[in-house]
């Protein structure tokens, strides 16, 4: 009877492993080699190619890893983007459900365009959130959210993706974030013109965004692909 159990139990791990999906992941920023993992739940694989801009200045990043519902609920290319107006960052994306089927890269997105949408931001140097934003390309939302860092709280207001808004609401305290903040609210995301403000998002009561938040922000969309 034991000899049975232990049988069937080894039946079934092996089976089990060979059923899990298998993704590539990169094993440096520019991804230039990878190694394939077992994904532990997800069904999704994902390659990413990502543009940041701050200020003007551009740097890129290449992610492959395996993928939850939130970011993938279907195979095919998405673009991820958000804008808090000094800071922007803009992905494309692109889904697949077999085994290392994310070992291509993808070309990093170009210049989007002017959309129809404008939302609010905040200024750092008045730290008012009332300041206008024009969205670009794939932003069709606008978003605010509740920033912690340290004992600071901050207000995060901007454009995004309807996906990162849904990737980024699934995941309310992201456990790489701990080391430079935690999202506390939000994000809080609106279709129409200007909907993000103050009262409608947060609360009357908080305060504008900080200097300090845009390490964050970056880091946010960077763990969207992890």
């Amino acid at each position: 009877m034991m000899k049975m159990i232990l049988s069937l139990t080894l039946i079934w791990a092996l089976s089990s492993t060979a059923g899990a999906l298998q993704c590539q992941t990169c094993t440096n920023t520019q991804c230039s080699s990878t190694v394939p993992v077992t994904c532990s739940s997800e069904t999704m694989c994902i390659t990413a190619s990502l543009q940041v801009t701050v200020s003007g200045l551009s740097t890129q990043q290449i992610f492959k890893s395996c993928a939850p519902s939130s970011l993938c609920p279907a195979t095919g290319s998405q673009t991820f983007s958000f804008n808090v107006g000094g800071t922007n960052a803009v992905a494309s994306a692109k889904c697949c459900s077999t085994d290392s089927c994310n070992s291509e890269s993808l070309a990093f997105p170009g210049a989007q365009s002017d959309n129809s949408l404008q939302c609010f931001t905040c200024n750092p140097v008045t730290s008012q959130c009332n300041t206008t934003l024009q969205c670009k390309g794939a932003e069709n939302r606008c978003f605010g959210m509740n920033v912690t860092i340290g004992s600071t709280s901050s207000l995060v207001f901007g454009c995004a993706s309807a996906n990162l808004c849904t990737a980024a609401s699934n995941a309310s305290s992201i456990p790489i974030l701990q080391s430079v903040g935690n999202i506390t609210s939000g994000p809080t995301c609106c279709a129409t013109n200007l909907c993000n403000t103050i009262a409608a998002t947060i609360g009357s009561d908080a305060c504008c965004i900080r200097l300090g938040v845009v390490p964050l922000l970056l880091t946010l969309l960077a763990f969207t692909f992890y």
